[in-house]
């Protein structure tokens, strides 16, 4: 062993850790390099911010020192009322503008317009059609300009003179007022500004640069050198102004960023040069593996397709094996479940005799088993879920199935309890069919039923639902097996009778077997007397399931009598009136989710009265609404005849026509819209309204013609319903009518 691998692997990634060590060098270096440039983006941000807080703090002195002129000073105001001005007060103005200027040694200059007569007050003072800076004053006069600070601009007090470059304050006088009187101008030298604001930073590294709002320099650039990147800006929120900072690339600054990008650079290349480097070691390494992955492609056995095994061999090998399991595992799956399927289909086939079975074959069945029946008789029990519907819908289908594996389960241990051998299958969705065997003995149906009651009641006992169990059979052979399967299938249907949640077994289900003539008599009873909406439906429903319960009737059987029930109810109903028809579909609706819902004999009878009660109920109501509406008629017609008894009132009807009160009420609302009280009002009102316009009658006399002893009362009510009182209301009309009489 020469360890070949070893120095191939030692010099493929040596180089690689030449190449991070140069990056990490570099990087080191940058990362200094990006930590000085935050800091100065950091200082240049507290300098912009600065400048902008000194500019808008020394204009806004500036102008709360004019507007606290125009407000507080007389002689300034005096100035701009042309019938006030005279020399003396241009004096005092004067003075006003000098005290500006002391008191802000950066102003230049200042001078007042007024536009009554077009005079300027200040450095030049004269016309303003002669004044240089007119064009200024005349777009604030026609607003074309808004800004208090203009930008930088050249300004003159005389036309022979040279402009200085300032920025100018625009105020209007007065300052509470839409009508302008004229305009306090400052102008505030951009130069005396300059050298303010140079004197906070060193004009050698750094630079600040205040864009006013048409984007023009107010200083045309501050420092020495060159501008550099910009690495800062900030707005001025008085002025809108910006104010950009910098560095200033000169000398040894310029020369270190440059080295800085170079170094950049070859760290990139540095980079590259790695991964071309590493990329073809890897490959010429890993040629082995390749040549194992070339030999799994070819393979017809295994084709990997997943994301990884596309784009990575180790991810391909790794497919490969991964799939290579997973069929085996899925084999061997297929193989139990087929087995299982197997099994159960023979396990039905032998009990239902689907298919010609020997006593050989049954026998060797069992031996594949290897259920010890030597010497022992078989019987046959069916384990069915009580109300299937409400366990699957009160279970997720993963917990039934791990609940169908424990009573399989359950049934296999009781059987072993008993010293049985068993075979159990599930043969339908909710049944369990099990063939257990039994030593022969004298107690043999003690035993069988001791084992599916021990079933029964440990399901009862431990789990939400419940199980009910027919078992039959004393068999020695296979088609004494198929007749005690058939006979326990069969016995579960006498569970409607019977009851859930127990063992039925042949000894139950002894019948009296009472003549189809007595169903069909009652159920024709029971039918008459819900047309009738007579009570005794109830004695014959009772009576019905009377007799089903004495002759054990199987479920088949009940479905039977119900569906007859059924279809007898749909045409006594038919012969009635249409408006009857609701009440029939109602009960039609519910006797036919019923049939969907019921179990046992008890649920169905209990479901069936509370929908016959419901429709009795509702054709009482029906006869009754028709009885009534006849008296409600003939006390409307009491009314309207009465309206003015001042004793009328629901107790006078009642005592009248012998109903309740409260019935009167209930039903004028619902046949009339309205309840008695507001009929009542409303139809005195209207017979008021008439009198007071077709006679002379007092209106003390019209209040006790229409039933009002008292005629605030009437007044009042009359008021609550017509909007305006008896008096006003006759005094309407009478104007309305003599309008119309003049303009025929």
């Amino acid at each position: 062993m020469h360890k070949i691998w070893f120095r191939k692997l030692l010099l493929s990634y040596l180089p690689v850790f030449f190449v991070v060590t140069t990056i990490l060098f570099v990087v080191f270096f940058q990362t200094l390099n990006e930590q000085t440039r935050k800091d100065a983006i950091k200082a240049n941000a507290f300098l912009a911010e600065h400048v902008v807080s000194y500019v808008d703090g020394s204009l806004k002195s500036v102008s709360y020192q004019v507007i606290n002129d125009i407000l507080t000073e007389p002689v300034v105001g005096a100035f701009f009322d042309a019938n006030k001005a005279g020399v003396y007060g241009n004096i005092q103005a004067i003075k006003a503008m000098d005290d500006l200027k002391f008191s802000h040694p950066m102003i230049d200059s200042v001078y007042f317009v007024r536009l009554g007569d077009g005079f300027v007050l200040g450095d030049g003072s004269g016309k303003l059609d002669e004044f240089p800076d007119k064009p200024l004053i005349d777009r604030y006069a026609r607003r074309e300009a808004s800004a208090k600070w203009t930008g930088a601009r050249a300004y003159r007090a005389y036309s022979d003179v040279e402009s200085t470059d300032v920025i100018t304050l625009v105020q209007s006088v007065p300052y509470y007022s839409s009508s302008t009187k004229g305009y306090y101008v400052v102008n505030v030298s951009l130069a005396k500004l300059g050298r303010t604001l140079t004197q906070m930073y060193n004009q050698d590294t750094s630079y600040v640069s205040i864009l006013d709002g048409t984007g023009r320099s107010l200083f045309g650039g501050t420092g020495e050198g060159e501008p550099g990147q910009r690495l800062s800006r900030f707005t001025s929120p008085y002025t809108g102004w910006q104010v950009e900072s910098g560095s200033v690339e000169k000398g040894l600054l310029r020369l270190t960023m440059d080295v800085y990008g170079i170094w950049f650079t070859t760290a990139l290349l540095a980079v590259l040069l790695g991964i071309v480097w590493v990329g073809y070691v890897t490959r010429r390494n890993y040629r082995p593996i390749e040549q194992i992955v070339s030999l799994i492609q070819t393979s017809s056995l295994v084709q990997p397709e997943s994301e990884r095994a596309k784009h990575n061999e180790i991810g391909f090998i790794h497919s490969a094996l991964t799939q290579l399991m997973d069929e085996t595992r899925k084999v061997q799956r297929e193989n139990a479940e087929h087995a299982i399927m197997r099994r159960r289909h023979r396990y039905q086939e032998a009990l239902e005799g689907a298919a010609a079975m020997t006593e050989a074959e049954w026998q060797s069945e069992i031996d594949t088993q290897q259920l010890a029946t030597d010497g022992k008789k078989a019987f046959v029990l069916v384990m069915e879920i009580d109300r299937y519907g409400a366990f699957l819908q009160s279970h997720h289908p993963h917990d039934q199935s791990i609940y169908k594996f424990l009573l399989a389960s359950i049934v296999q241990e009781t059987a072993q309890q008993h010293e049985a051998a068993i075979w159990a299958e599930w043969t339908a969705d909710r049944r369990l069919s099990a063939v257990v065997w039994l030593s022969q003995e004298r107690r043999f149906r003690e035993s069988r039923h001791s084992i599916a009651q021990s079933i029964v009641q440990w399901v009862n006992t431990n789990l939400r639902f419940t199980v009910t169990i027919g078992c039959d059979g004393e068999a020695d052979s296979l088609e004494a097996i198929r007749v005690a399967y058939k006979a326990a299938g069969q016995l579960l249907s006498y569970k409607a009778i019977q009851g859930t949640a127990r063992v039925i077994e042949l000894e139950l289900t002894g019948r009296s077997q009472a003549s189809m003539t007595e169903y069909y008599a009652t159920i024709h009873a029971l039918a008459m007397a819900l047309r009738c909406s007579d009570p005794s439906w109830s004695r014959h429903l009772d009576q019905l399931f009377r007799h089903m319960k004495e002759d054990v009737c199987s479920r088949g059987e009940i479905e039977s009598l119900l569906q007859f029930q059924q279809h007898h109810l749909g045409r006594a109903f038919r012969e009635l009136s249409k408006e009857y028809g609701s009440v029939w579909q109602e009960m039609e609706r519910g006797l036919r989710d019923l049939e969907q819902q019921w179990e046992t004999a008890e649920e169905l009878h209990e479901g069936c009265g509370r929908i016959y009660a419901s429709a009795a109920a509702s054709m009482q109501l029906l006869r009754d609404s028709h009885r009534n509406r006849g008296v409600i008629l003939d006390i409307r017609s009491f009314i309207e005849a009465q309206y003015a008894n001042p004793e009328l009132s629901l107790e006078f009807l009642s005592e009248k026509f012998e109903l309740q009160a409260k019935s009167i009420s209930k039903l004028f609302k619902e046949e009339f819209g309205e309840n008695f009280v507001d009929f009542l009002i409303g139809l005195r009102i209207q017979n008021a309204k008439r009198r007071l316009v077709e006679t002379d009658t007092s209106l003390q006399q019209i209040s006790q013609d229409v039933g009002y002893f008292n005629y605030n009362s009437f007044n009042r009510a009359f008021k609550n319903n017509v909007g305006v009182s008896p008096s006003d209301y006759r005094r309407q009309t009478a104007a309305v009518h003599t309008i119309q009489a003049a303009n025929p």
